[in-house]
């Protein structure tokens, strides 16, 4: 679309109406800054971007996953450190759905359209041939994820998990509230 204005911008500039290619060029430059402030906003939210190695904690040997977190006590208004360390089972990887690599966020977090393979049949084969695709931040390329195996908790473990389960629901609402407020900031919503 962007192109196009910018052919009828000149187009008008070549027929001497220069007031109206201007304020076409104004409108252009802002829809620009426009989509780039969307490139970023969705390159920061894409779940590629913001995965996190889902083997960290992960003891291969006895099969657990070592959990720790600050836990915050209202009633007294401390903070402690907890440690759990609980059973594991392997799941397929959700963000690669088991394939061991994605594509790279930066080539299409912000989405792609008929356009981009028009205007590049290159890039097309390339994006679908594997071309622009990395190693699964979250699985490391394995396809699989250490997991709390949660049949496997006694009791005890699983009010623990269960807590430390609803602390971190409760920390990445704050976060993702956190991120929009910079995202604003910056004009990006």
């Amino acid at each position: 679309m962007l192109k196009r204005l910018v052919k009828l911008a000149s187009v008008l500039d070549e027929r001497g109406l220069q007031k109206e290619a201007d304020f076409l060029y104004v409108i252009i430059k802002e829809a620009s800054r426009q989509d780039q402030l969307m490139e970023e906003r969705n390159y920061m939210m894409d779940p590629r971007t913001n995965a996190k190695n889902a083997w960290e904690g992960y003891d291969e040997r006895s099969n657990t996953i070592a959990i720790s977190w600050t836990k915050y006590d209202e009633e007294h208004d401390t903070e402690e450190e907890e440690m759990l360390k609980l059973p594991a089972k392997r799941e397929l990887c959700d963000l690669c759905d088991g394939k061991g690599k994605v594509v790279n966020p930066s080539i299409d977090a912000g989405g792609l359209s008929q356009e981009d393979f028009y205007d590049d049949p290159d890039f097309e084969e390339d994006y679908f041939s594997g071309v622009h695709d990395i190693s699964c931040p979250q699985c490391l390329g394995k396809n699989v994820v250490p997991v709390v195996n949660y049949d496997a908790l006694s009791a005890e473990q699983k009010k623990e998990f269960d807590e430390y389960q609803r602390e971190q629901a409760e920390l990445a609402e704050e976060e993702y509230h956190e991120r929009r407020e910079r995202m604003g900031e910056m004009g990006m919503y």
